[in-house]
């Protein structure tokens, strides 16, 4: 049975949950609203990995997104001077099964991107583009524009936008990131912000002009007091810079956590101050930089992503945190999930939800798991810590047991497979 979804959020999962719902049903209404101005290129490295690479291929869309990904070599911890302690490559096996630097590392513009242009094109005809009206079958984005308030009955939802139209959707869906608006209005705003768990570490994301010196391996740099520096270029006209901060101040976190742009730069920068390796560079870049963001690292444990309906996916119900590796992998799965039970369920909402809301836990659960040592191994704070690390690291690499790990793992991570959907045609 043909159904009117609101989805809300063009990020990853947006689109992802969009494309799956056309190619399930090509009947369904489906708008998805977007608080900016239009899709977002800009945003730094993300990566597929365990479940998400056979949703991609069962999307017919891997060979697209290879064609985008970051070719990167690999990672290497680095020291004050610039030298190596140690190297760990790429697992390029064309599975779930990925190293520390995944075979499909790719920007997260063009991940959107790949995913929003699938979304456009008709299931039965090829044809890209956007619904005719309103009330017609296919898929239409209106970008500038969110609910302010849901009110919902058994039959449906009546949603509330920020140009002051209310419309009736069958489903509503929030796609809307970690301090996600949806979960704050169905469940409340201090129980909607309370499921977010913070690790106490602060992480800051820019570009800075390339030198001919950043190659196609990683770097990443322990600079004590709890701070890391990550760079990584791959084949990209630019290079990108990771900072990473683990404290348990305040008034760090209040200068973080959805504050304005220099808000954030200057926390930052008093955080790093000090000498070693590239700092003035990274400092002088920080400075200039247009593209940078910053925020809170944390998971997202909600005890239900289900209610009435409206659902939860991706970072509003399940982020994973940046240091697992895992946050897009756990949005195609949660969207995979969701489509899966509506159309199994044929029609009843409700039910479905209630499936998803279930059957989507045991993937969340192993997804969150945080590698022993994580998030402190890249924020340490000893000198004689950071000595240890990098002898470690480098014997783990001349040992290869990357290669050894992941030759004895299971490719879907904790073993577990995707579930099986053939109502869905996919």
């Amino acid at each position: 049975m043909p159904l009117k979804v609101l989805i809300i959020g063009a990020g990853v999962c947006g689109p992802a949950l969009a494309t799956m719902l056309r190619r399930s049903d090509p009947e369904h209404n489906i708008t998805v609203v977007e608080r900016h101005p239009g899709i977002r290129h800009n945003g730094l490295q993300i990566d597929l990995r365990a479940w998400g690479v056979p949703i991609m291929q069962r999307l017919g869309l891997i060979d697209e997104a290879s064609k985008r990904c970051v070719h990167e070599n690999g990672i290497a911890i680095v020291d004050s001077k610039g030298r190596k302690h140690g190297q760990f490559g790429v697992n390029e096996s064309h599975t779930g099964q990925q190293s520390f630097t995944s075979e499909f590392e790719i920007m997260r513009g063009d991940l959107v991107e790949v995913l929003y242009e699938a979304s456009l094109k008709d299931p039965k005809t090829g044809v890209s583009g956007e619904a005719e009206s309103d009330d017609a079958p296919g898929i239409r984005y209106k970008f500038g524009t969110w609910p302010t308030a849901l009110t919902q009955d058994e039959k449906g939802v009546d949603v509330t936008f920020s140009e002051g139209t209310t419309k009736r959707y069958d489903l509503v869906v929030g796609a809307d990131g970690q301090w996600s608006r949806t979960r704050r209005m169905i469940f409340g705003e201090e129980a909607g912000l309370d499921m977010f768990k913070r690790l106490n570490v602060y992480s800051g994301y820019y570009t800075i002009p390339r030198l001919p010196e950043d190659d196609d391996v990683a770097r990443f740099y322990h600079m004590g007091k709890g701070r890391g520096i990550a760079i990584r270029s791959g084949d990209r006209p630019e290079t990108q810079v990771y900072l990473m901060a683990r404290t348990s101040s305040e008034e760090v976190r209040r200068a973080v956590e959805r504050q304005p742009v220099e808000t954030q730069k200057a926390v930052f920068e008093k955080l790093y101050q000090g000498d070693g390796w590239q700092m003035e560079r990274f400092m002088k870049g920080l400075r200039e930089s247009t593209d940078f963001y910053a925020d809170s690292l944390g998971q997202v444990k909600a005890p239900h992503v289900v209610k009435g309906r409206v659902a939860l996916i991706g970072d509003a119900a399940h982020c994973a945190s940046p240091v697992t590796g895992m946050g897009t992998t756990v949005s195609l799965i949660g969207a995979w999930v969701l489509a899966g039970e509506l159309a199994r369920h044929k029609g009843d909402v409700q039910t479905a939800l209630e499936a998803y809301d279930v059957n989507v836990r045991p993937y969340v659960t192993e997804a969150q798991k945080l590698m022993p040592g994580i998030p402190w191994v890249m924020t340490i704070d000893s000198s004689w810590a950071i000595f240890l690390v990098r002898l470690l690291f480098a014997f783990f690499s001349f040992i290869k047991i990357d290669k050894i790990l992941f030759a004895i793992l299971p490719e879907d991570k904790g073993g577990i497979k995707i579930p099986e959907y053939p109502e869905t045609n996919m």
